[in-house]
């Protein structure tokens, strides 16, 4: 009976351990993601490796008492767990480096090959908060932390 046991506590235990954490746990500020659409035109955050391909966004701000600040941040909400329920709110921002190609879509960019048809290169990446520094050329700006992302036609 004593090996019954152990072998179900080792079969459920075991896995639980391993996979229930990160099941529950959330995105930390600098985690990249890569959005996802939804079929009722909403999308969700996939997390993955900063260094992915499909790592478009980076995770600048979780805030659970406010949203994101005024900028081209994507913001997603969603509702807190737990008794204190409420709302957590989530702001990111492009993971872009210079030479890097972007498309638009309805709701967010997606990172795309450059020869992509609508795309657009990211022709500057700068650790400021200014759409002048982009000139006539279309600007994605954040101001915390400071950001400023160029993008032309590719």
């Amino acid at each position: 009976m004593r090996c019954v046991v152990t072998f179900f506590g080792l079969v459920l235990v075991v896995p639980a351990i391993i996979f229930i954490p990160e099941v529950l746990s959330e995105p930390e500020v600098g985690d990249c993601a890569e959005p996802v659409a939804e079929s009722e035109g909403g999308f969700d955050m996939d997390e993955t490796n900063c260094t992915a391909r499909e790592a478009a966004y980076r995770l600048v701000r979780l805030d659970r008492k406010r949203g994101c600040p005024e900028g081209d941040y994507l913001a997603r909400s969603e509702r807190a767990a737990g008794k204190s329920g409420g709302r957590k709110y989530f702001c990111f921002v492009l993971n872009a480096a210079e030479g890097d190609c972007f498309k638009r879509g309805d709701a967010f960019h997606e990172r795309v090959a450059c020869g992509t048809s609508g795309a657009q290169r990211v022709s500057k990446v700068a650790r400021a908060h200014d759409r002048a520094l982009c000139g006539d050329r279309e600007a994605r700006v954040y101001p915390d932390p400071a950001l400023t992302v160029c993008l032309e036609k590719a």
